[in-house]
């Protein structure tokens, strides 16, 4: 079977003092990564990773992701540089444009040219902890002569982006040292992103090892394998129902679902109907890693030929977060190590 770098698990609706003992339960098992959202209206993740710091000592943290329209980058630059010395620099930045809907529409905040504000932050975050003075002019952001008053715990950090489209994938493999691909990406979607991520590395003169490929995937392990399934079909149907606004997205277009079976998801849900009944075992196959241990180490390895590299098992409603870990340690991370 292929082989993963390190295993990753994320958690997002939980109490900041539970995210830390599950922090410590996933050091112990022997994941590389605890990755924490930042979704609207969640705990801050600056917040939530603060506490895991102080809580664990090997595992690395991930924020994935956190929004430059919400934060200056300057401001991004002092809280990570703070959390970067809390977790003595362990930490790792996942930078997305996040959703126009939720930036504009409801925040009413300008969702100003993103492939733009994604490389601006990048830019001068990097600059920030490089320990330069900054003054910037860019298209979204502009600075006048400023620097962090202490020394980062580190010159260079990991920069990850959490992206969809083919340009933004580019600019990941140009500008960012990895990528964290949403839920629902399929085996077809990694390998869409890796071949222009290929564009970007190529661009910047940088080898495809170097390169770490991450993505939230929706997990659950059982011999009972219909029960397994089935108690991923709610969650599918109502993050497929979420994004149908966009039924052409690269998510649903490289894994080859029509647009009509996405609005149809869409309309029920707008109806008030959770559409359950709508989600197909293919689906399920292409979406989720479920079912029996044989099947999901089968659905796994086709989501690592395609590219990934850092699999992280996110938090599945319903299903207890020491769950999720004991059966990916149990039936997934042996054949995989």
């Amino acid at each position: 079977m292929p082989r993963v770098r390190e295993f990753g698990v994320g958690f997002e609706n939980l109490h900041p003092r539970e995210f830390a003992a599950h922090a410590r339960r996933a050091e112990e098992m022997g994941f590389g990564t605890f990755w924490v959202p930042e979704d609207p209206f969640y705990r801050g993740a600056f917040t939530v990773a603060s506490a895991i710091a102080c809580n664990t000592s090997k595992i690395k943290i991930g924020l994935g992701i956190v929004n430059p329209y919400l934060r200056h980058p300057a401001l991004t630059a002092m809280e990570f540089a703070a959390l970067d010395e809390i977790s003595d620099g362990r930490a790792i930045l996942g930078i997305g444009a996040g959703l126009k809907d939720w930036i504009e529409g409801r925040l009413k905040i300008p969702y100003t040219k993103p492939t733009a504000a994604m490389r601006e932050t990048i830019e001068i975050i990097r600059r920030f902890f490089r320990g330069e003075e900054v003054t910037y002019a860019g298209k979204v952001f502009q600075t006048e002569r400023i620097k962090l008053s202490f020394k980062p715990v580190r010159s260079e950090i990991p920069i990850y982006l959490g992206i969809l489209g083919p340009k933004n994938c580019e600019l990941t493999g140009e500008a960012a040292d990895g990528l964290l691909l949403s839920i629902m990406s399929s085996p077809a979607y990694v390998k869409f992103a890796m071949d222009h991520v290929r564009v970007g590395l190529a661009k910047s003169g940088r080898e495809e090892r170097a390169f770490s490929v991450g993505a939230y995937i929706f997990s659950s392990i059982s011999e009972d394998e219909r029960s397994a399934r089935d108690r991923l079909r709610p969650i599918v149907a109502i993050m497929i129902s979420l994004m149908a606004p966009q039924p052409t997205t690269p998510i649903f277009a490289a894994a080859g679902l029509p647009a009509e079976t996405i609005r149809s998801f869409g309309e029920s849900f707008a109806r008030g109907k959770v559409p359950v009944d709508m989600v197909t075992d293919e689906m399920l196959d292409t979406f989720t890693v479920a079912g029996s241990p044989a099947r999901c180490r089968e659905n796994l390895s086709r989501l690592l030929e395609a590219g990934m590299t850092s699999p992280v098992f996110f938090e599945v409603p319903g299903v207890p977060p020491q769950q999720t870990m004991d059966d990916a340690h149990r039936h997934l991370i042996p054949y995989f190590t």
